[in-house]
């Protein structure tokens, strides 16, 4: 079995385009902590292809992504990241036309 590690995911990217694009790929590896931070449980090899998938999407001059690897997890299930949250704890979601 593949050794699990914990990563947050940050990410600061200057077009609309490719920010719901990185938005979308972030919600394939991990849960948000915030609109741009998410919280990932992954294996090596996930985390190798997830950084194979942000050089190619993003633009090296205008955007930035960081992953932090903040250790080892034994399951990923039932992991909580080790932070504290004040004010709002969810984040909205969107919401889609309303037609009267």
């Amino acid at each position: 079995m593949s050794t699990l590690r914990a990563y947050l995911l940050s990410y600061d990217i200057a077009d609309s385009k490719r920010l719901r694009a990185m938005h979308r790929l972030a919600k394939g590896f991990g849960r948000p902590l915030q609109y741009s931070v998410f919280a990932c449980v992954l294996r090596r090899e996930d985390r190798v292809r997830l950084a194979a998938r942000i050089e190619v999407l993003i633009n090296a001059s205008a955007d930035r992504v960081v992953i932090i690897d903040i250790g080892g997890v034994a399951d990923r299930e039932t992991w909580l990241p080790p932070i504290a949250v004040f004010g709002r704890q969810e984040i909205p979601g969107r919401h889609g036309a309303i037609i009267v």
